[in-house]
């Protein structure tokens, strides 16, 4: 009976340990150091993204840290226009830095949507970022501008790629204003 039990056990263990290790993409970049948190700090403009459920349809996404000197965490406030329900979405989070100076944060969207964000590339005037999430699903490329040069779009294309993500497959959201 004993070795019965130990058989299952030693078996679920090792499906856990299979399922976690086979969705688990070798991460292939690393965050940005001499990173200034207060020079990333306000309003972004997303200039492109992988598409994903939670801003699916959406126009006009800005994204907002602020940071919270009480609770030492930024609160995160990403707005967009859907346009097939012709309605304003907000979603808010939180998020900490990993590491002092470099662009590394632990971020929460509700219980269910904790994940890491890498800065993986930026301007050094803090103008353009390129922001991914650890598991290769998200990857936005955001301005404080509502367009960037072609020069930036391709540096930031060219370094998204060489990292492993598939750029083909980014959107390009209007930001032209919407109209009352």
């Amino acid at each position: 009976m004993n070795f019965k039990k130990l058989a299952l056990a030693a078996l679920a263990i090792g499906t856990t340990a299979y399922i976690v290790n086979h969705n688990k993409k070798n991460i292939k970049y690393k965050p940005v150091q001499n990173f200034d948190l207060g020079g990333f700090l306000g309003r972004w403009y997303e200039i492109a993204r992988l598409d994903n459920k939670v801003q699916k349809n959406q126009t006009n996404v800005t994204h907002r840290f602020i940071l919270n000197e009480e609770k030492e965490s930024l609160e995160i406030i990403v707005r967009g226009y859907d346009t097939k329900k012709r309605s304003w979405n907000k979603l808010e989070g939180i998020a900490s830095q990993d590491i002092e100076n470099v662009g590394l944060f632990s971020t929460t969207f509700l219980p269910i949507f904790a994940k890491k964000l890498y800065i993986i590339d930026f301007d050094k005037d803090y103008n353009n970022t390129l922001v991914a999430s650890e598991d290769y699903k998200k990857l936005w490329i955001l301005s404080r501008k509502k367009e960037i040069s072609d020069k930036v779009k391709e540096r930031f294309l060219d370094s998204a790629k060489k990292v492993g993500f598939d750029t083909s497959k980014l959107i390009w959201p209007s930001q032209v204003p919407i109209a009352k």
